[in-house]
């Protein structure tokens, strides 16, 4: 999938937790496109500005997080069991 966010967009941020969850890691603003990676951007989060993390944007996810992470957990939880 190509890039589909431009410098200046918010977006949510996932991260999968060290207890294999997805969580949302919160509300960052694109910085810049990382060119080699589709949907990979340099991000800066709100509480950590002038720090820029490299980090995937999933477009699923954008319109309802919270019901995309449960989503995502139950589907996971089930493919472990």
């Amino acid at each position: 999938m190509a890039h589909q966010y431009k410098a200046g967009d918010v977006v949510t941020v996932f991260l999968l937790s060290a207890s294999r969850e997805l969580v949302i890691e919160g509300k960052a603003t694109i910085r810049k496109r990382v060119a080699d990676l589709d949907e990979q951007y340099r991000v800066e989060f709100a509480n950590k500005p002038g720090v820029t993390y490299v980090r995937f944007v999933d477009s699923w996810g954008q319109d309802d997080p919270e019901k995309y992470v449960q989503d995502f957990n139950r589907r996971f939880a089930r493919e472990i069991a």
